[in-house]
């Protein structure tokens, strides 16, 4: 809703905030360059950059349609590297690209309006229209998630029974890629015994770390035998194969509740993923990536700490892999994180603008009278978890980077 640096009181200075932008672009540059499946990488940073801005076109239009005024609209924060005026508007783009924002005037007492402007200004909107204006990004966002959700399921089927034990990519470098395995292989046993289901296989190389393995592989209806020497990562056998998602076919009406059972089921693993990463125990691990080699990628070690952009282009890229449909999915997961983590119910998210409205509504009803929240005592608070969140960002930036590195 506004830039949350100049909300917080964050002095950022140009060069350092340019310097962060460089380290991102050229990251994101040399992730494409240096690792296939370079359009891939520049599909998923253009759709990021594509639901950041609708969700912010959400606040604008809502803003609009209310009657209040809209004086800027960035993409990223911190100081300004470009920008042009149209009508009332600035557009442009700030040195800082971790999102970007809608600034309508009055959001907070604190904000000094033009005595002509003030009955456009947010604050003297009604409680209907600042709920609807906070949470339009979100609402946005939840829309592009269910209808990447919807295209893809009823475009491409839905999961049946997990995944099979066919493989559809090999690492490289990796066990697997040194004894030759390819896409399209079905392992069907190791070391004699059947492994008709991919949990069954997964068992079976993650307990035989560092030991010669034989699988029996079924490769365009003909059996052989294929010997491997199990790497060990995190104290389990890695062979380094990624396995096939077998799919049913879904119509179009059921793909509907589908759609809906996603969203539910990747909201509840990020808000548990949140809880894990926030308790005690889960910043101690987090703070082990710092003091430890990295992780490999695939690695428990590696799943469970949040990526930044260059991490999720970097990963994102190999999951997508060329595939159309693993691209919509994947920036469906992320329109739908990027609005879980606007419900935050704390500034400066969109979740803590809409708590503050709702206090106000509530407390006016009960007062009988107009109650109004004074910023001031909120902005220690705003400041506190813009660093929080700053200091996740950056630090898991330079994780990724390491990892991609592999250093």
């Amino acid at each position: 809703m506004k830039d949350p640096l100049e909300e917080a009181s964050v002095d950022v200075n140009r060069r350092g905030a340019s310097l962060i932008l460089v380290a991102v672009i050229v990251g994101v540059v040399l992730l494409a360059l240096l690792r296939p499946g370079s359009q891939d990488a520049i599909a998923i940073v253009v759709g990021i950059i594509l639901m950041v801005m609708l969700h912010e076109a959400g606040h604008f239009i809502a803003a609009r349609r209310s009657g209040m005024k809209a004086s800027e609209f960035f993409v990223g924060f911190g100081p300004r590297l470009w920008s042009f005026s149209r009508g009332e508007t600035e557009y442009g783009v700030k040195a800082i690209p971790a999102g970007g924002y809608v600034r309508i005037i009055g959001m907070s007492n604190l904000e000094e309006v033009d005595p002509a402007d003030e009955p456009r200004s947010f604050r003297q909107g009604s409680y209907r229209n600042r709920f609807i204006v906070v949470m339009a990004g979100v609402t946005v966002n939840l829309l592009i998630a269910f209808l990447l959700f919807f295209i893809v399921i009823a475009g491409q089927g839905r999961v049946n029974d997990g995944v099979s034990t066919t493989v559809s990519q090999v690492v490289a470098g990796s066990s697997a890629s040194a004894a030759g395995l390819r896409p399209g292989d079905k392992i069907v046993a190791v070391d004699g015994r059947a492994t008709p289901e991919w949990e069954q296989l997964k068992s079976a190389i993650e307990s035989r770390g560092g030991q010669d393995v034989e699988f029996t592989v079924d490769r365009s209806g003909k059996k052989s035998i294929v010997a491997a020497t199990l790497d060990e990562r995190d104290n389990r056998g890695f062979l380094g194969i990624g396995p096939a998602t077998q799919f049913r076919n879904v119509g179009v009406f059921e793909a509907i509740p589908e759609s809906f059972r996603v969203i539910g089921g990747i909201t509840t693993g990020t808000v548990e993923g949140l809880a894990r990463l926030f308790s005690p125990s889960g910043v101690e691990r987090y703070s082990k990536n710092f003091t430890s080699s990295a992780p490999e990628a695939g690695t428990p070690s590696s799943d469970e700490r949040p990526r930044s952009l260059i991490g999720i282009v970097d990963e994102g890229s190999t999951i997508v892999n060329g595939n159309i449909w693993a691209l919509l999915w994947l920036l469906g997961g992320i329109s739908l994180i990027l609005a879980l983590f606007n419900t935050i119910p704390l500034l400066p998210f969109d979740g803590g603008h809409a708590v503050v409205v709702l206090y106000e509504w509530a407390a006016s009803k009960i007062m009988r009278r107009k109650v109004t929240v004074d910023f001031r005592k909120l902005m220690p608070v705003t400041a506190a978890v813009l660093v929080i969140f700053l200091v996740l960002g950056l630090s898991a930036m330079f994780l990724d980077i390491r990892q991609a590195l592999g250093s």
